[in-house]
């Protein structure tokens, strides 16, 4: 069953190779900021649709949540627009598999600590030689 959801993910990850290219290729047209917000824009719009008619949450409690926790979509933000800005200078590839290891390194230092909620996995050797890999495949598609 998990195969499933490592799947999604591999092709969550491929969607966002399509989106940074997208993206990059707009913001060369409209602007990087610009196409930014036209991304956000029509997605809030789609996932609004889509929660209007098949959401089962209850977005008032919004208020409720801790204040930490509406970060996300900040982060978000920060994400796209810094790839619409640097996919044009130094590519998809380079692009990606940096913040492939941003995510990773990021990941397992939250997860070492157990903050944000997380379940606590310490680092391993293991893990620091996945990050030496992810910066090898860095350096050489660089």
């Amino acid at each position: 069953m998990k195969i499933i959801f490592y799947a999604a993910a591999v092709l969550a990850g491929g969607s966002l190779a399509f989106e940074g290219a997208i993206a990059g290729q707009l913001g060369t047209v409209i602007g990087e900021l610009e196409s930014s917000y036209y991304i956000f824009m029509m997605g809030t719009i789609l996932l609004g649709l889509i929660t209007v008619f098949f959401g089962k949450g209850n977005l008032s409690n919004i208020f409720k949540a801790p204040k930490w926790n509406l970060t996300g979509g900040l982060l978000g933000t920060v994400y796209l627009t810094i790839l619409v800005i640097s996919i044009p200078f130094v590519g998809i590839g380079v692009s990606m598999v940096s913040v492939i290891v941003g995510q990773m390194i990021t990941s397992m230092v939250i997860e070492h600590f157990g903050w944000l909620g997380s379940e606590k996995i310490t680092i391993s050797k293991e893990r620091i030689a996945a990050i030496v890999c992810m910066g090898a495949a860095l350096f050489f598609i660089f």
